[in-house]
């Protein structure tokens, strides 16, 4: 079963002087019911990218708005089930236990796979929202999900643009540092010196090889490099000054959490913008290699739901 993961993602609607916009307010209209109006129009219409040589289409769109115990508004989400796929190569699928070629792909065919998104926006005056993308294995949809974004609020003025960057609020970080257990520090380098080069046996000057020191059960490590870790948080050390050594470089910092039920992997890399890619292989219901859309929506919504608590949104 390949890993289901879910990425986080800030987003915020600025023009060519880098204002942001209040997401309810773009020139009067709502974020999310203009991305809604747009993707709810166009299910199981695929569209074709013959730049990227790419086809897309919504299969599935839900926009609710979330309210609290007393009826109030607390958050909107729009999820979106996308279906999206390459085409343009020839080639042959064989069944994986025979080994028979059981077809030929032509270059105008598209294997498509499925993927889920949600788009979350608290109610009341606010610039940022929070994206969440499923991605499985390595697939994703990342670099898509911005293009057609961007596609969309240009629609409504052509200098808007949708900034979606890597978001951990110092809150989450605190917080996961405080509850979570930290199963492993990975230490990565991109490149070998020549001298490592020769004792492994591998050619010099790759810059393909990549090495990795691994501690697994590091206890200790978050209470000794607690402030180093924070401040790396708030821009003030950079990630690779967290541990030093001197006979390998190191060109990203990467912390596993669990957290209940939940793995969570954490790149330090950056000064001030951390990557966090949840497994939530177990959380959701799997049916042909794929999770449900319920299972996934349910487990978007908690998720984005810690983010917007994190970030001081709601309660």
């Amino acid at each position: 079963m390949k890993l289901v993961g879910l990425t986080a993602y800030g987003i915020e609607i600025r023009n060519e002087e880098h204002n942001n916009f209040e997401l309810h307010n773009i020139y009067g209209v709502s974020l999310l019911d203009h991305f809604y109006g747009i993707a709810n129009a166009a299910i199981d219409e695929y569209n074709r990218d013959r730049t990227t040589e790419n086809i897309f289409a919504y299969n599935d769109v839900d926009f609710q708005t979330v309210r609290n115990d007393a009826e109030q508004d607390v958050y909107q989400i729009l999820y979106l089930r996308i279906k999206t796929g390459d085409y343009g190569e020839e080639s042959e699928i064989v069944n994986s236990e025979t080994g028979e070629i059981t077809h030929n792909k032509s270059v105008e065919e598209a294997d498509v796979l499925p993927f889920g998104c949600c788009v979350i926006v608290p109610c009341g005056e606010y610039t940022e929202g929070i994206v969440l993308v499923q991605s499985l294995g390595r697939n994703g949809i990342t670099g898509i999900i911005k293009k057609k974004f961007n596609e969309y609020v240009r629609q409504l003025d052509g200098q808007l643009r949708a900034v979606l960057n890597p978001i951990v609020p110092r809150g989450y970080m605190e917080r996961l540092l405080t509850h979570g257990v930290l199963k492993s520090i990975r230490l990565i380098s991109y490149g070998i010196p020549d001298d490592a080069a020769d004792r492994y046996g591998v050619d010099r000057g790759t810059s393909k090889v990549i090495r990795e020191r691994v501690i697994r059960k590091p206890i200790g490590f978050v209470h000794n490099k607690y402030n180093q870790i924070m401040e790396c948080v708030r821009g003030e050390r950079a990630y690779n000054s967290i541990v030093e050594l001197d006979d390998f470089e190191i060109d990203d910092f990467k912390m596993e959490f669990s957290v209940g039920k939940r793995d969570k992997t954490i790149s330090l890399k950056g000064l001030n913008q951390l990557v966090v890619n949840e497994d939530i292989t177990n959380l959701v219901v799997i049916e042909n290699g794929h999770p449900t859309f319920e299972s996934l929506c349910m487990v978007m919504q908690e998720t984005g739901e810690e983010y917007l608590r994190a970030k001081g949104a709601i309660e």
